[in-house]
């Protein structure tokens, strides 16, 4: 059987909102899965009112991370609403949230509760810290994770104070955990024919993306140099100044510094030196050759040299905005930067999927949909419900 999308015919319960659940969802979606996103009848996911900048009275934060999504607004106070909602979780293979632990478990929508009208329904559920944390009750935020995880205290320079990434890259890092490990639990299902529970947590994740530098301090017993924009490891690396702008240089092995030193910096008797020849070398010697090298490069411009190094096998780059980087050539010539039509927002351009797959792509980017603009469909078409029970569900506040 061939299909358009690797996902075509798993649907998807989302219960998420704000960044690590809405995320992952819209990746789910990007790959061809239906994408339910409940949301509060009265104003929805919290980004709807994250402004400015907004187009069309929307909100830019939305948009970016709820594409190609169905919205059902439910009011999950009312009996009818959680009646409803457990009707649609029946027919979903895939149920994701992210609130409080405590918090579905208070409306009868936990796990074993959901579990018992569909055992097949892979249940995965976000919080800050985790359902057997002595701190699960307590909120989780991308800041506050990246601080408690050890990311902040590793970013920035030596002299200066913690700096958090301005990308929320715990809540993405931690929306591709939940990615892979929903995926993972559609193959054991596949095996077994039961679905399963996946607990994820924003600090799990900040700490197992430290990778090597949580390593580093469990073997040294001591924390590691906070390493700027080197990298603690390898040598020379950073941001170096050149005659007209900043390069990233990256030196990673001793192939790449003897065709740095021989091709790109004329320094061939430094490929030999005993001082640099090897990384312990270099290591030992950091100082001073990282001087040299800033000299060196500072006579010429930058693209000179991001270009010498490029032809040379040796990683290099330029520094570029936000706005320079949507706007180059490499992502454009691969389409990552997509064009859609929204009802409000007319059309705009905006970030879709990294993922190139020749058999199954994802499906090209679409837009994030208005407050409960799917509502009556869903239901009429995932649950039979004709428009006189719809609009009687309306009437009584549990649909909006």
């Amino acid at each position: 059987m061939t299909l358009p999308h690797a996902l075509t015919g798993i649907r998807v319960l989302d219960f998420t909102r704000v960044l690590a659940g809405p995320y992952i969802t819209m990746v789910l979606a990007d790959m061809g899965a239906e994408v339910i996103k409940i949301e509060n009848p009265d104003g929805g996911d919290d980004t709807r009112l994250f402004r400015p900048p907004e187009r069309g009275d929307e909100s830019f934060y939305f948009l970016a991370v709820n594409r190609g999504k169905k919205s059902v607004t439910v009011n999950i106070t009312t009996d009818e609403g959680r009646a409803l909602l457990k009707e649609l979780a029946a027919e979903c293979d895939v149920l994701i949230q992210n609130f409080r632990p405590d918090v579905m478990q208070r409306y009868g929508m936990d796990y074993e509760a959901m579990r018992a009208v569909n055992p097949r329904l892979i249940y995965a559920s976000i919080s800050g810290y985790g359902d057997d944390s002595p701190y699960r009750l307590v909120a989780g935020y991308d800041q506050i994770a990246q601080g408690e995880g050890g990311l902040q205290w590793l970013t920035g320079h030596g002299d200066a104070p913690p700096v958090r990434a301005a990308a929320s890259i715990a809540d993405t890092f931690t929306g591709l955990h939940t990615g892979m490990a929903i995926l993972a639990a559609l193959r054991a299902r596949d095996i077994t024919g039961e679905g399963q529970y996946i607990d994820l947590a924003l600090l799990d994740s900040v700490i197992a993306v430290t990778g090597f530098m949580a390593q580093m301090a469990i073997f040294n017993g001591e924390d590691p140099a906070r390493p700027g924009n080197g990298s603690g490891l390898l040598v020379p690396v950073g941001l170096f100044a050149c005659a007209d702008g900043d390069m990233n240089l990256l030196i990673g092995n001793d192939r790449q510094f003897q065709r740095f030193c021989r091709d790109v910096i004329g320094k061939p008797e430094w490929a030999d030196d005993p001082r640099y020849a090897n990384l312990t070398g270099r290591q030992a010697h950091a100082e001073d050759l990282v001087s040299a090298v800033v000299e060196i490069l500072s006579q010429k411009p930058r693209d000179h040299w991001i270009e010498t190094c490029r032809a040379a096998g040796v990683p290099a780059g330029s520094v570029r905005s936000p706005l320079e980087a949507i706007a180059a050539p490499e992502p454009r010539a691969r389409n990552l930067i997509q064009e859609v039509d929204h009802p409000t927002a007319g059309k705009f351009e905006t970030v879709g999927s990294p993922i190139k797959m020749s058999g199954t792509p994802p499906k090209p980017a679409s837009p994030a949909p208005l407050l409960g603009q799917h509502t009556d469909d869903v239901l009429a078409d995932v649950l039979g419900y004709d428009q006189a029970r719809i609009a009687a569900l309306r009437k009584g506040g549990a649909i909006g």
